[in-house]
C-alpha cells in the first residue's frame, strides 16, 4: 500500500480525521475482511468503501439500489478527482460498451450497478469475471431483509454473483437503517464471511426531532409558517396520500413558496423535473410522498416535515434521516393526528397475510407510542433499534420543554383502575381503547350494556374531559409501557409489569394535551439546549455570498451545487476566512483536486467579500 488510509482522507477527500466507526471498518476491508457496517445517515457509510477501493487497486463493484443514487455517488466522487462510473437501465448499449471498455482498462476504481443488472445478464457476470475485483459493496444491506423497508428480491442473487468470481473479493455491506433482525438478515443472505459487525449507533446528534398534535388546518398553517422562516433553506415535507401532496403544494404556491411536488401518480417528466428542482436549489421546498427520497443524497436539507405520521420507526428515521446529511444543525417535525391512525390501519389491512398484518401492526404501535411519549424522543427511536439509552438528550422537543405536556397522574390512575374493573366484571375478559373510552366518558354502547359497565365504580370518571384527550392519555399509557395491545385484529388492553407499582407509588404521568409553543417561541426556548450551536450571524452574509458562486460554478457544470462544496465547507471558510491556498486546504471538504479546480475563484471571493463588507 503505497499510501495510508489518512493520506487519502486528507489529500482526496479534504477531510483530516475520520468520523467514529470509519477507521475501523476502512482497516478490516483493507486486511480481507467482509464487514457489516450499520451507521447512521450522514455518519460517512461511503467513504468506508471508497476509500479502501483507492488503496486496494483493481475494481470495486458497488451494488445501489437507485439510478439516482448511483449517479449522485458518481458525480461527487469525480468533484474529487475519483475514477468512478455507473452502468444503469437509462444508458444506450454505446454508454454500457463504453464503461465496460474502461474497466477493462483499469481505468475505473469504483464501478456502480443495480442488483437486477446480475438477474438480467449472464454476460455481465462473464465480464466481470474477466477483470480484478477485489471488492464488492452492497449498499443499503437492508434491502435484502424481508423485514427491512425496502426489499429488493435482486438482492438474493448477489452472494452467487459473488461466488462465480475466479477470486472472493472481499465483501462489505453497509446501510443506516437495520434492527437486529434485520442485521442478522444481512450476515446470511449475502453469505458475509466471519464478518466484522461495527453499529457505531442510530444517533444523530444534528437532528432536533420534535412531534407536534394539531388538526389538518393547524398542520397547514404550521408548514407555512416553518417553510416562510426558513425560505433560503432547502426543505422536504411528506405527507401520506398523493392527494395530501397536491394540496400542501397548491396552498404552499397560493402563499407564494415556489414549492414542487412529487408521487407515483405524476408522469415521468414532472416528478424529474420536481427532483432537479430541488436537487439544484431551484426550488427550496418539495411536497412529497414516500415515493421520493431513497438515493437522494442532497446534504443540505435543513428540515424534513412529515405532515402526517409514517406506518413505522423504520420508515419515519429514514425519511427524517434526509435532514443534516452535512453534519449542520436541522430539524424533524412529525405532526400527529389521531386520523394518522386511521389511515396506517387501513393500509395495513389491505394487506391479506396474517401475518404481515400482525407484524405492521407491532411497528405502526411503536410509531404511535412514538407519537405519545412523554420522555426523551430521541431514547425513543434508540430502543427501538435495539440500543439502551439511560439519558434524555437534551435536544429534542420533549426534552427541551416543548412538548405541551399536562400531568395526568389522577387520570391515567383512573383509567388503569377501569381497566381492572372492566375485566373483573367481564370475568377476566380484556377489551379494547374505543370500549374503554366509552367507559370512561359514560357512554353508553351495546357491550357496556352486556357485561354491567355501567355499574362499575369507574363509570364515567373523565365525562368531564373532551374525549380525544381520554384518547391521548390511553395512548401515552400504551406508549409508556404501562398498558399494552394484543396483536391481534381486536387489540385488546391489558397491564404490564409496570402498571401496579405505578397505581400504587407516586410517580407522576404526564400526556401531551396542550398545543406545544408558537414557533418563535419555541425556537428561543430550544436553541439554548441544541448541541451543536449554529453558524454565527456574523458569518451569514459570507455564506450566502459564497453560496452564490457556488450556485453560479454548479450551473457551470451542470451539478448540484453541494458537490462543489456542501454547506459545511462554506461555513468552515466563512469561520476562517483563508487568504491563501495552504489556509483553504485546512477548511474540511477540500481536498487537493477541488483546491486546483476551485480554490482560486473561492479565495477571490473572500477578499472580494472582505473587501467590501
Amino acid at each position: 500500500m503505497s499510501r495510508s488510509p489518512l493520506d487519502v482522507l486528507s489529500e482526496t477527500f479534504g477531510y483530516r480525521s475520520f468520523r467514529d466507526g470509519q477507521e475501523v471498518l476502512i482497516e478490516n476491508i483493507l486486511n480481507g475482511r467482509d464487514v457489516l457496517g450499520v451507521m447512521p445517515t450522514g455518519a460517512g457509510k461511503s467513504l468506508c468503501y471508497q476509500l479502501p477501493a483507492l488503496i486496494m487497486g483493481g475494481v470495486a463493484v458497488v451494488v445501489s439500489p437507485l439510478i439516482s443514487l448511483m449517479k449522485d455517488q458518481v458525480d461527487s466522487l469525480k468533484q474529487n478527482g475519483v475514477r468512478a462510473a455507473a452502468i444503469n437501465s437509462a444508458m444506450d448499449w454505446d454508454e454500457v460498451t463504453d464503461v465496460l471498455d474502461a474497466v477493462r482498462r483499469g481505468s475505473v476504481s469504483l464501478l456502480y450497478v443495480a442488483p437486477e443488472r446480475f438477474d438480467a445478464s449472464e454476460a455481465f457476470g462473464a465480464f466481470l469475471s474477466s477483470v480484478d475485483v477485489r471488492l464488492f459493496v452492497v449498499d443499503e444491506a437492508h434491502c435484502v431483509s424481508q423485514w427491512g423497508h425496502d426489499f429488493r428480491p435482486s438482492y438474493l442473487g448477489l452472494p452467487a454473483a459473488v461466488g462465480s468470481l475466479p477470486k472472493r473479493p472481499v465483501v462489505a455491506a453497509f446501510t443506516a437503517t437495520a434492527t437486529p433482525k434485520v442485521r442478522d438478515d444481512i450476515v446470511l443472505h449475502l453469505g458475509l464471511t466471519d464478518p466484522f459487525v461495527l453499529t457505531t449507533g442510530f444517533d444523530r446528534p444534528n437532528l432536533f426531532f420534535s412531534v407536534m398534535q394539531m388538526n389538518s388546518k393547524e398542520k397547514d398553517k404550521f408548514i407555512l409558517r416553518h417553510v416562510q422562516k426558513n425560505a433560503a433553506a432547502s426543505g422536504i415535507v411528506y405527507c401520506s396520500t398523493r392527494k395530501a401532496v397536491d394540496a400542501t403544494r397548491d396552498f404552499l404556491r397560493t402563499k407564494g413558496v415556489p414549492a414542487v411536488r412529487y408521487h407515483a401518480g405524476l408522469d415521468d417528466a414532472e416528478r424529474r423535473a420536481s427532483q432537479e428542482a430541488f436537487i439544484y436549489d431551484r426550488a427550496p421546498v418539495i411536497v412529497a410522498t414516500n415515493a421520493f427520497g431513497m438515493g437522494i443524497d442532497k446534504s443540505n436539507v435543513r428540515y424534513v416535515i412529515h405532515r402526517n405520521m409514517p406506518g413505522s420507526i423504520d420508515n419515519y428515521y429514514q425519511e427524517a434521516g434526509r435532514a443534516g446529511r452535512d453534519g449542520l444543525q436541522s430539524d424533524c417535525v412529525l405532526l400527529f393526528a389521531p386520523g394518522d391512525v386511521a389511515t396506517q390501519r387501513f393500509l395495513i389491512d389491505q394487506n391479506e397475510n396474517q401475518d404481515d398484518r400482525q407484524s405492521a401492526n407491532r411497528r405502526l404501535q411503536a410509531m404511535i407510542d412514538y407519537c405519545n411519549t412523554g420522555s426523551c424522543l430521541r431514547a425513543e427511536m434508540l430502543r427501538y433499534f435495539g440500543e439502551t439509552p439511560d439519558y434524555s438528550c437534551g435536544s429534542c422537543g420533549n426534552c427541551a420543554g416543548d412538548s405541551g405536556l399536562t400531568d395526568v397522574t389522577v387520570e391515567a390512575k383512573k383509567i388503569l383502575s377501569c381497566v381492572y374493573r372492566m375485566a373483573e366484571k367481564s370475568g377476566g375478559l380484556s377489551f379494547g381503547k374505543s370500549t374503554l373510552v366509552q367507559v370512561m366518558m359514560a357512554e353508553p354502547s351495546e357491550r357496556s350494556e352486556k357485561y354491567g359497565f355501567d355499574g362499575i365504580s369507574t363509570w364515567g370518571l373523565l365525562k368531564d374531559c373532551r374525549r380525544g384527550e381520554v384518547q391521548t392519555m390511553v395512548d401515552s399509557l400504551i406508549a409508556a409501557k404501562y398498558l399494552s395491545v394484543s396483536d391481534d385484529e381486536y387489540r385488546t388492553l391489558s397491564f404490564t409489569p409496570k402498571t401496579r407499582p405505578f397505581l400504587r407509588g407516586d410517580e407522576k404521568f404526564f400526556a401531551r394535551l396542550t398545543k406545544k409553543a408558537a414557533p418563535v417561541e419555541r425556537e428561543e426556548r430550544t436553541k439554548r439546549v441544541r448541541k451543536q450551536e449554529a453558524p454565527s450571524n456574523s458569518d451569514t452574509a459570507m455564506f450566502e455570498h459564497l453560496r452564490k458562486l457556488r450556485r453560479e460554478m454548479a450551473a457551470e457544470q451542470g451539478v448540484p451545487p453541494y458537490l462543489i462544496f456542501p454547506d459545511s465547507t462554506l461555513y468552515g471558510m466563512c469561520a476562517t476566512k483563508p487568504s491563501t491556498e495552504a489556509m483553504l486546504l485546512e477548511v474540511p471538504g477540500v481536498g487537493t483536486t477541488k483546491l486546483e479546480r476551485y480554490g482560486g475563484r473561492f479565495l477571490e471571493a473572500i477578499r472580494d467579500f472582505l473587501e467590501h463588507s
